[in-house]
């Protein structure tokens, strides 16, 4: 067979080129189905990626919001821990005022007790002191009886002295 004879079998239009034709067509489709895929898979990731961005935005907005309400609590509290704070100040006040009235009362109540109890101290030693007198007068006008009514002497001294004591105790105590 000859070169013309093989050429006359050979089809028309050439089947390589029909084959390269069809691959490149096939290769064309494939390209935009995967174009077509990524175009799809990137529209899903933006979608996603959207909603993120708004559920962040949400999330953003009740942390602000629960910020502002925090704070707005917050001030409240301090605001009536401030009042309670004055209103307990006002009331200490009050209650030391009657505290140091009521003492003040007290101490004026013991003063004069104090000074009646001295009265009275005074009163013995006056009337002690008179009695003495009487004894010694009584003692002059006797002479003999001297050592009975020194030793009635010195217990009335010792009962002065400790009268005397007792009211400078007083005293003391009420200054």
């Amino acid at each position: 067979m000859t070169d013309d004879e093989r050429m006359d079998r050979t089809s028309r239009p050439d089947p390589t080129t029909l084959t390269t034709d069809a691959l490149e067509r096939a290769v064309a489709g494939l390209k935009e189905l995967l174009g077509q895929s990524v175009t799809h898979e990137s529209n899903l990731r933006i979608k996603d990626i959207e909603a993120l961005q708004r559920e962040l935005l949400l999330l953003d907005r009740q942390r602000v919001e629960g910020k502002a309400a925090d704070t707005a609590s917050l001030a409240a509290a301090l605001s009536a821990a401030k009042e309670a704070v004055r209103e307990n100040n006002l009331s200490f006040e009050k209650a030391i005022s009657k505290t140091e009235t009521a003492t003040n009362d007290q101490i004026k109540s013991i003063v004069t007790t104090f000074q009646t109890a001295l009265d009275s101290v005074n009163n013995t030693i006056s009337d002690a002191k008179d009695r003495i007198n009487k004894l010694e007068q009584v003692q002059a006008a006797q002479g003999g009886q001297q050592e009975g009514a020194s030793a009635t002497v010195a217990w009335i001294l010792a009962a002065v002295g400790g009268i005397v004591a007792v009211a400078s105790i007083i005293i003391q105590l009420s200054h």
